[in-house]
Parts: C-alpha cells; sequence; structure tokens
C-alpha cells in the first residue's frame, strides 16, 4: 500500500519546519544570490529537495555557524562559537606564544614539534585545538603562554597556565613509556615529585630536563 496523500503533505510540512528556503538562508546572513548558492554547493550544510525546492536543513546549518567564523548573520549570534570553545586560530595561538604567525607556523611544521599538534583546517583557514596545544605546552620549555587568552573563562585561564606539576600519566605519555618506569624514574631520584598513588604529580621542568638529558646521552 502506497503513502496516502494526506501523509505525505504532513511528511513535507514536518520537514519544511526543520529547514528554511535558499533565500531565506540568504537574507540571515546578508549574501548575494550567487554566494548563498555557493555556500549551499559547497555542502557545509545538509539540503533538501522538499515539494520541489531546495530547503536548507537549520540544525546543520547551526552547526556549520558555530564551527566558522567567515559568515556574520545580520541579527543573531556570532559566529563560531562552538570552534571557538575547542580551538585557537593560528593568529591568537602566536599572540599567547608572543611570536608571529608565521613563526608558529614554521614550529608546527618541524619534526620536533608537530607530533603534539591537531591541526584543523575550516573554510581554507587553519585552527589548532587548545588540547593539543596545552600538550605542546607541558612537553617542552622552549615556548611559553607570554599573556592570557582575552575574553577567556577563568577555568580555562587556569587549564591553560603551563603547569609546575604534571601527572603520573602525562609523564608516562611525554616519555612514551610504562607507569612502572616512571615510578622506577622517580625511586631512582631523577626528578622530584609530591603526593602519592593517584594524587602524585612530578615537577614538569625536572622531568623534561632530566628526559631530554638522558636521550641526549643514549
Amino acid at each position: 500500500m502506497g503513502i496516502s496523500m494526506e501523509a505525505q503533505k504532513e511528511a513535507i510540512l514536518e520537514k519544511s519546519k526543520k529547514t528554511m528556503s535558499v533565500p531565506e538562508m540568504r537574507r540571515l546572513l546578508g549574501l548575494k544570490k550567487t554566494d548563498s548558492y555557493w555556500l549551499v554547493h559547497r555542502n557545509f550544510f545538509q539540503t533538501y529537495i522538499v515539494n520541489g525546492q531546495m530547503r536548507v536543513d537549520i540544525a546543520s546549518f547551526e552547526k556549520w555557524y558555530a564551527n566558522q567564523v567567515k559568515h556574520k548573520k545580520v541579527n543573531g549570534e556570532e559566529p563560531g562559537a562552538e570552534l571557538m570553545k575547542s580551538s585557537y586560530s593560528f593568529r591568537d595561538a602566536a599572540n599567547l606564544l608572543g611570536i608571529t604567525k608565521e613563526k608558529l607556523s614554521v614550529i608546527t611544521r618541524a619534526s620536533r614539534f608537530k607530533e603534539y599538534f591537531e591541526i584543523r583546517v575550516f573554510e581554507d583557514k587553519k585552527w589548532i585545538s587548545k588540547k593539543s596545544f596545552q600538550y605542546f605546552l607541558n612537553a617542552q620549555s622552549v615556548y611559553q603562554v607570554t599573556r592570557a587568552p582575552e575574553k577567556e573563562d577563568p577555568v580555562e585561564q587556569g587549564n591553560m597556565e603551563t603547569k609546575e606539576y604534571i601527572s603520573r600519566q602525562e609523564a608516562e605519555a611525554l616519555a612514551g613509556v610504562t607507569s612502572g618506569t616512571i615510578t622506577k624514574w622517580i625511586q631512582m631520584g631523577h626528578f622530584s615529585s609530591a603526593g602519592a598513588g593517584k594524587a602524585l604529580r612530578i615537577h614538569r621542568n625536572e622531568f623534561l630536563k632530566w628526559l631530554k638529558e638522558s636521550q641526549e646521552g643514549v
């Protein structure tokens, strides 16, 4: 048995509630007709054909909007909310380190550092995940934060600061060894630590200095 005409109309109406037309999207972003169709054909968000007309999936559009900064709504929230929660632009990351964007680009490609960075590309613009940026800070002592991020949540600022002590798990990851090896090194007095068990913390700079010297001596 086929779907009744009434059921088809209801399905179309329901999908229409969750979508907007391309002209509506164009007005929302203040775009020209050509630019709006360019966005559609780049497949940044989902589109459907409803009753013979192309419609933009609203949920998919909002997700795209929250993960880009190129386009801004004429009236509405600022773009890139989700993107900026989890990432730094190259310019912002460079400013935090007190270096140029070009210098940071060289650092992210350097063989000794590139494994630390998670680079994402959105609309031809590169972003560094905040998690990988923090890992880079903890893994070396040459480049450190020289200024606090602007308009940053206090909790995020606390996480952004270079940590004086790191956990056993972080030390394992940095050295590429097991927990038992880290414990053995602590017992041998190679670097200082505080606490015990899950609360044990290792002095970051001492650990990195000793690790570098031990690797160079191999």
